[in-house]
């Protein structure tokens, strides 16, 4: 069983809660914040407009705030971050006290396209400044909130309003106070000046997935928006189930974005399966595979996604996506928004085709995508920045860097601070998740520039000038 356990920071991935740094907590909660912020639902999404939902309204406004931020320069991005806090703090605060009506569905719309931008700004950090497991964990922290937010929905209504009123306005107030922190701590100086990537980029395929997860989980939706069949309670302990499942795959699977994404097709199906009954059991266990389904989806989508953005150091792709999220919200929503409204089959029997055959295009490809995809690295690995006992020794090894001229890769100042930080090459292999060989490479390479032949050669030129700072 030890064994076992410790497999869990032995990953390809590096998910060791160890390397979830302190000094990051705003940036690892402004994404999540963001999801919950634009997911609170303090109006009836049951009322239609010209024969169109206002839910379906609603992610038309989400989805210009992201295709907005695609057009916005790089420079721009975290002073949108706080102009859209501000925004949405104050269009919250003065939409709840007023009464409804078409001018309360207006300042609605707004709010929901300040939220889809704010979110886009957001996840722009999340995807840049953070490492595989503060990503994972910020994840978790949104599936948690479904989890209690539908299981409050049926035990506690109470709560619930209370939630998507008042709550509403705290979280908007968090959101901007993250914001103000963003700020003034935005993206690393290392992050931001490292230059344009993007080829041989997972991205574009990864995108396709996060489609395809999007269409799935819009027609398990059309059951919950116009089906009584769903439990919310059980939906929401399907939430919570999600990330158990999540941390127990990673433990017995170094490469378990594969099964987690696996999982996601085939809950989701059994799932919606289940629904298409009327009976109180198929309702409760089909109401918690979909919920299991979703959290499986929706975790190791947003993981990847933002896993292989940063890898691909691409700005272009991140915009990418960007444009990716606005086709799902708008262009996607409101094809099937009109189909669903025009046929007068019940919902939940062709929201139930749509998804077998997406299931079922998935497997039947799924020998390219888990060779193109899942047996190639798509997350951005580890690297000593990464984690938080090194942090300062390696800017001393930047400061020194600097001052003595030295011509460094990335990679070597990381072994060059180990070495002096009095690490074996084994010990540095193991910590950075490289091979023996890799780091006997970028050793050779870094006594060669600095001109010595050995590790003594080494402590006795520069461990004396790093202790001195």
């Amino acid at each position: 069983m030890k064994a076992v356990i410790s497999r869990l920071f032995k990953s390809r991935d590096e998910l060791s809660f160890g390397n979830i740094r302190g000094s990051l907590w705003a940036l690892v909660l402004i994404f999540p914040l963001s999801v919950i912020a634009g997911n609170l639902r303090y109006f009836d999404h049951s009322i239609a407009l010209s024969g169109i939902r206002s839910s379906e309204l609603s992610f038309f406004a989400l989805g210009f705030g992201w295709l907005i931020l695609s057009f916005i320069p790089k420079r721009f991005i975290i002073p949108s971050l706080l102009f859209t806090a501000i925004a949405c703090a104050a269009l919250t605060t003065f939409q709840v006290f007023m009464p409804f009506g078409p001018g309360r569905f207006t300042i609605y719309l707004a709010l929901k396209f300040f939220n889809g931008l704010s979110a886009a700004c957001a996840f722009y950090i999340f995807c840049f400044t953070l490492n595989n497991i503060e990503r994972l964990f910020g994840l978790a922290l949104i599936q948690l909130y479904y989890g209690f937010y539908f299981s409050t929905m049926s035990l506690f209504p109470p709560v619930h309003t209370f939630i998507n009123f008042q709550g509403n306005i705290v979280i908007s107030l968090v959101f901007l106070l993250l914001a103000v922190i963003c700020l003034r701590k935005p993206v690393p100086e290392s992050e931001r000046n490292e230059p344009e990537g993007g080829k041989d980029s997972r991205v574009p395929l990864i995108i396709a997935l996060c489609i395809i997860y999007y269409v799935i989980t819009y027609m398990s939706n059309q059951i919950e928006w116009a089906e009584s069949s769903v439990s919310s309670l059980a939906f929401g302990l399907g939430s919570f189930t999600s990330i158990s499942l999540v941390v127990i795959i990673q433990m017995l699977k170094g490469r378990s974005a594969l099964y987690i994404w696996l999982m996601f097709l085939a809950f989701s199906l059994l799932g919606l399966g289940a629904l298409l009954y009327d009976a109180p059991i198929t309702a409760i266990s089909g109401s918690f595979a979909y919920g299991l389904g979703d959290g499986l989806g929706y975790i190791i989508i947003y993981y990847m996604c933002s896993g292989a953005i940063k890898l691909s150091r691409s700005l272009r792709m991140f915009k990418f996506f960007c444009l990716a999220v606005f086709i799902q919200y708008f262009v996607i929503s409101g094809i099937f928004s009109f189909y669903f409204s025009y046929f007068e089959a019940p919902d939940r029997f062709l929201a139930f085709g749509v998804v077998l055959v997406l299931v079922s295009g998935c497997l039947v490809f799924m020998p390219f995508i888990q060779k193109r995809l899942f047996e190639q690295d798509w997350t951005d690995g580890l690297y000593l920045k990464d984690i938080e006992e090194y942090s300062k020794p390696l800017a001393e090894t930047a400061e020194l860097k600097a001052r003595e001229h030295l011509n460094l890769t990335a990679r070597e100042e990381e072994i060059f601070t180990m070495l002096l930080s009095g690490s074996a090459p084994k010990e540095i292999a193991y910590t950075l998740k490289i091979s023996y060989d890799t780091v006997n490479f970028h050793q050779k390479n870094l006594y060669r520039k600095l001109d010595i032949q050995s590790r003594a050669e080494l402590f006795a030129r520069y461990l004396h000038v790093k202790s001195n700072n």
